[in-house]
């Protein structure tokens, strides 16, 4: 029980710091937004970028947790569809927000911090790997729906061409892309751009956390509250378990990757849900609560995950 409250207290401290921090306007939300901008452009980059280029990989690596890992996500991810269409009759576009928020995790702002306090250094090599292929499979995914739900899609192909655009300009994909290269060819760092890298990234969890709860604070939590509470089932319980289901009783696997594994599925809804139902007009409320919903119930669910997993 120490060394779990050890591992959750800081992470969720953090972000009860944030999220007093933006109710007494101490930090406002642009302040808020321009520290998201931050961690996302400068800060995870650069930790992504020399945790890769210096990763050792292990020769005996059993590749079956990321099949474990995107096999749960994706079914979940076909459940909030169906919850959306059958349960709560909402249109394709909405369907597509529902979909996310029961399957994308938020490995960055929670994930980074709770997986490397509570699992240490090893569990850095799936995490990332999970990590690489997490925001271009689900992101283009749900921009194709969207934009396959809605009446004016005779530009249909113009903007799919413009998701691949952001999806390859994304800083996150560029610093793994080139932390790969640089771990294939066996190039090091210049000392100093090895030093302003540390720097960089040994801001990323503690101004992710301190952001996220200081984003929670400007989300709307008022209205119908039967979606979101489906949609955080589905994240918090059902994504992980399906993982572990697949993982252990179906293909055998066990170890660090599959712990990791089971952990990533089972972080809260990623800010990215909310802000990409904001950005396409689709499902925003249900977003918006199920993020602060599922942030919230993390707390309890990460510390029996992590009681489950030892």
């Amino acid at each position: 029980m120490t060394t779990l409250l050890q591992t959750m207290i800081p992470v969720f401290g953090l972000m009860a710091l944030g999220y007093v921090s933006a109710r007494r306007q101490i930090v406002d939300q642009g302040g808020v937004q321009g520290l998201v901008m931050f961690v996302f452009t400068f800060s995870i980059p650069a930790l992504l970028l020399s945790s890769v280029a210096t990763l050792e990989v292990p020769a005996d690596i059993d590749w079956g947790f990321l099949v474990a890992f995107y096999a749960g996500s994706f079914a979940t991810w076909g459940m909030g569809i169906f919850v959306g269409r059958v349960v709560f009759g909402r249109p394709l576009a909405d369907q597509a927000i529902f979909g996310l928020g029961a399957a994308f995790s938020n490995l960055f702002l929670i994930g980074l911090p709770v997986v490397l306090t509570a699992l240490g250094p090893e569990a850095s090599f799936p995490m990332l790997v999970i990590i690489g292929f997490h925001s271009a499979t689900f992101m283009p995914l749900t921009v194709i729906l969207v934009q396959a739900g809605r009446s004016d899609s005779g530009g249909f192909a113009s903007r799919m061409a413009s998701v691949l655009a952001d999806v390859l300009r994304n800083p996150v994909i560029i610093a793994l892309a080139a932390g790969i290269a640089l771990n294939v060819v066996g190039i090091g760092f210049w000392p100093p751009v090895a030093s302003l890298l540390d720097l960089l990234g040994n801001a990323a969890i503690p101004c992710a956390l301190f952001a996220l709860g200081g984003s929670l604070y400007g989300y709307p939590i008022g209205g119908e509250a039967a979606p979101s509470v489906v949609l955080a089932g589905l994240k918090l319980i059902v994504h992980p378990l399906l993982v572990w289901v697949i993982a252990v009783p179906v293909m055998g696997l066990e170890g660090l990757s599959v712990e990791v594994a089971v952990l990533m599925a089972a972080m809260p809804s990623a800010v990215f849900v909310y802000l990409f139902g904001a950005r396409y007009q689709a499902a925003t409320e249900v977003a918006a609560r199920t993020v602060l919903l599922t942030s919230v119930a993390s707390f309890v669910t990460l510390s029996i995950v992590l009681a489950l997993l030892g």
